[in-house]
């Protein structure tokens, strides 16, 4: 599920697992519930397509929003079909870039990232000189939370406490996302256990970057 809140310009997502009432009403209070604890946003507007089912839309109401429909087989009518394309392209990008070996039935794991980095792209509407995320969320500090390839191979330091006596210092895996309760730290999904991990020592093996390389000429200018 896709949403888009207009004054922020903020585009956010839920995955679904199938389409029909029960799961599409339970994202929608899912993104409900997170524009409402920014303590920023109050939707108390919703434009839907002819399709949503009768519970969704109850649930709409019961949040104290009212619950506009768009003409039928108008589409493009509903700010959201926009912020779909938008959204779909930007996730795509995401996809494209996983290492070859990412497994991409854990493509639901991208989407925080992914909405993150697509809201820092984007202009509110209501305030023009700041971000989507921004407006949402407040000033992004690179710092604390540093961005990298999602969906990257990458290999992660193995704290001594949990690694025996002559275990490896490092495990392989991919990258998933920077984490939001922690400082500088990134969350992993290991490769050995299909577990997903929080460490703050990454070595990544993006198959587009390039790692330097001391070369000889380096060596004697230095």
């Amino acid at each position: 599920m896709v949403a888009v809140e207009l004054d922020g310009n903020y585009i956010d997502a839920e995955p679904l697992k199938t389409r029909n009432a029960k799961d599409l009403t339970e994202a929608y209070q899912k993104i409900f519930d997170r524009w409402k604890a920014t303590g920023v946003v109050c939707p108390n507007w919703h434009v839907l397509d002819n399709e949503a089912p009768e519970k969704f839309k109850q649930a709409i109401r019961e949040n104290n929003c009212r619950v506009e429909l768009t003409p039928a087989d108008m589409h493009r009518r509903n700010a959201a079909e926009r912020a779909i394309q938008t959204f779909k392209s930007h996730f795509k990008s995401v996809l494209a870039g996983v290492s070859d070996s990412f497994p991409i039935r854990e493509w639901d794991e991208l989407l925080p990232q992914t909405i993150l980095t697509l809201n820092l792209l984007r202009q509110s509407h209501v305030a023009p000189n700041i971000s989507a995320y921004a407006y949402h969320h407040g000033s992004f500090d690179y710092n604390r939370m540093p961005l990298a390839p999602m969906g990257c191979a990458v290999q992660f330091h193995v704290k001594p406490d949990r690694r025996k006596t002559w275990g490896e210092h490092s495990m392989d895996g991919w990258y998933l996302k920077t984490s939001h309760e922690h400082y500088r730290c990134h969350i992993v999904l290991v490769k050995k256990t299909q577990a997903k991990r929080v460490t703050d020592t990454v070595f990544f093996k993006h198959k587009y970057i390039t790692q330097p390389e001391v070369k000889p000429a380096d060596v004697i200018i230095q």
